[in-house]
């Protein structure tokens, strides 16, 4: 599965505001990216205006007020994440830094890319206030978690997601806000947190020492990729090619095609049962990120082998029986799986499809879109639920209620949102 030539020269493709975001598309660039010819037509049985309409409501009408009214803590800035998503009633009022580093850039993101409501960006700034009063004093790791008013709780030190959530919020702020040293920080937050992972020493939770994880190349990529795009940087660029090779060209095991979530810290496959797991779920997250970064290139080759990988992994991970996408591949010779669904993956399954059916009208993609859009709508769009549960068992029926989300859902939203109006400012054309 190792490309011949993996990486190709090209000057990153000067990208406009909103419509060009990062996807490389006719109106940013004069490069065409990999695709069939014709127009997308209808998805799901829908116009494109239609699916647009229905990404607006869920944003602007569902999602949107919701975090107004329970999430959003105007008073000391920040995210309240944990309440009861039928109700809106807080179950606490802690804030984990995960939960403000995410919504920092959905907050940013909105205002750059969707609308530019100056009550976004005040959102993304009080989060901002909050969470960089308690940057640690050398490069160590944010705590997890906070009371409302800021004061460190018991939960202890955090992991290198915390930092990474912070920067990829900080650099999606410094573009919203025009403050260039936020931007700033976040490079030096993500350098910092690659010094430390490629120190031999480094652990992640309980797992062994020095170990390599897919779900840390695929934050990495999705910072440093989304930070190229408001600058070239050569050391951010540095980054986000370390993260392309790894995920391609180590994590993915050609005895079966799967990305592996662990490898050994001179990325070698370990001998103990990790070299049989495959988490699916960051697997096909990762692997969208990938065709999102190959689009900013505009790199044909890695599109198309990362678009090959990414229809490989939904199909492996499919529930035939249930419907829906399986997360975790325990053990691959042993088709030993988790089985219960969580909503962040069946919409990167949403986000990986449609770049897909944008750039290249994929038929399978279509039909997966179609398929995976009415499964989502019937099992986790709940009547009378303020939002969305973010998992369930297999069958959906027993919800998680104690949690909004507030990244994984609306990045679902806004990045399709903007793949529809593209689509349509194209009159269809992929």
């Amino acid at each position: 599965m190792k490309r011949k030539q993996f990486f190709t020269t090209v000057a990153a493709a000067s990208l406009g505001s909103f419509g060009g975001y990062g996807l490389g598309s006719s109106r940013a660039s004069g490069i065409s990216l990999p695709r069939d010819s014709g127009k997308i037509g209808t998805i799901a049985g829908k116009s494109l205006e239609e699916i647009r309409d229905i990404y607006r409501r869920d944003l602007f009408e569902d999602f949107l007020p919701a975090m107004e009214n329970h999430v959003i803590d105007h008073e000391y800035g920040g995210f309240i994440c944990n309440l009861d998503i039928r109700t809106g009633e807080r179950l606490s009022t802690g804030k984990r830094a995960w939960f403000e580093g995410r919504g920092m850039w959905v907050y940013s993101f909105l205002y750059n890319h969707i609308e530019q409501d100056p009550s976004f960006l005040e959102v993304a700034r009080k989060s901002k206030d909050f969470i960089l009063e308690h940057e640690p004093a050398d490069n160590s790791f944010w705590r997890a978690s906070y009371t409302r008013e800021g004061e460190p709780s018991s939960e202890g030190p955090g992991d290198i997601y915390c930092n990474l959530f912070i920067a990829e919020g900080l650099s999606e702020y410094a573009k919203a806000s025009g403050e260039s040293e936020y931007f700033d920080r976040a490079k030096s937050i993500l350098l910092d947190c690659l010094s430390r992972y490629d120190q031999p020493d480094y652990q992640h939770r309980e797992q062994t020492p020095g170990i390599r994880l897919l779900g840390h190349w695929m934050v990495f990529l999705i910072a440093s990729s989304q930070m190229l795009r408001q600058q070239e940087d050569p050391e951010i660029r540095q980054v986000a090619d370390r993260s392309v090779e790894a995920i391609m060209n180590r994590h993915l095991n050609p005895e079966y095609n799967l990305l592996n979530e662990y490898m050994t810290h001179d990325m070698n496959r370990p001998a103990d049962n990790y070299e049989q797991y495959s988490y699916t779920g960051h697997a096909i997250e990762t692997l969208w990120m990938v065709m999102f970064e190959a689009a900013r290139r505009q790199d044909r080759d890695l599109f198309r082998e990362a678009a090959d990988a990414f229809k490989r992994h939904v199909t492996v991970a499919q529930d035939a029986v249930y419907g829906g996408y399986f997360r975790s591949l325990d053990h691959v010779d042993n088709h030993t799986w988790k089985v219960d669904k969580v909503l962040w993956l069946q919409e990167e399954v949403q986000i990986g499809t449609m770049l897909m059916i944008e750039h290249m009208n994929d038929p399978w993609a279509k039909k997966i879109f179609a398929e995976n859009d009415a499964y989502i709508r019937e099992k986790f769009v709940l009547p009378g639920y303020k939002f969305w549960p973010v998992s369930g068992d297999r069958i959906v029926e027993d919800h998680n209620t104690t949690r909004a989300g507030n990244y994984h859902h609306p990045r679902h939203l806004m990045l399709n949102l903007l793949a529809i109006e593209r689509l349509i400012d194209r009159e269809g054309q992929a």
